[in-house]
């Protein structure tokens, strides 16, 4: 669910099984970087000024330390990831 608010692939390594809930307080600054993000991630257009906060603007700060406050990190790294590539695409199905 992280990878919509931020800029990159999300990629769980923790080997942890299951679906979890938990919550932490953002800083209003992130959450709204973080909102702009989920929108462009979603194909919306934003206005030239919403965008404008996202330059320049680091990862959410107050989204990390509510992660640490539940013993997870978000460490940048390489990874292999499952991509799908469409070569091409026909309208009307033809039989071979």
């Amino acid at each position: 669910m992280l990878e919509r608010f931020l800029d990159r692939p999300v990629v769980d390594s923790t080997g942890v099984k299951g679906s979890y809930d938990f919550s932490f307080d953002l800083n209003p600054e992130d959450y709204r970087v973080m909102l702009i993000r989920a929108a462009v991630a979603a194909g919306l257009v934003m206005s030239p000024d919403a965008l404008r906060v996202l330059d320049g603007s680091p990862f959410p700060t107050s989204l990390f330390d509510g992660l640490a406050k539940v013993g997870l990190k978000l460490e940048s790294q390489r990874s292999p990831l499952d991509v799908l590539v469409v070569d091409s695409l026909r309208k009307t199905p033809t039989e071979n």
